[in-house]
């Protein structure tokens, strides 16, 4: 019984350090080709495959998403998809 428990408690345990490593980029406020994103991507990720998109951080990182998410629906009084523009 013992066994079985400490297997159950060392396969939670894994479980969570690779979610907590899954999630350990923030989540970011862009401005890609004037639209509002929220995304857990780099700057030079953004730009991969984008060519020549204009792409801008427009907000502060989050450890989670729909922090941002709301944080853009407060502070940029729109929504995710919504105009932006890269100064």
């Amino acid at each position: 019984m013992l066994r079985c428990f400490m297997a159950g408690a060392v396969a939670l345990a894994s479980l969570a350090a690779s979610t907590a490593m899954a999630q350990s980029t923030p989540a970011v406020v862009y401005c890609v080709n004037n639209r509002i994103m929220v995304e857990r991507a780099t700057m030079s990720q953004m730009q991969s495959g984008r060519g020549s998109s204009e792409i801008c951080i427009i907000g502060p990182s989050f450890d989670f998403q729909p922090d941002g998410v709301s944080w853009v629906r407060q502070n940029l009084r729109s929504d995710v998809g919504g105009s932006c523009r890269c100064r």
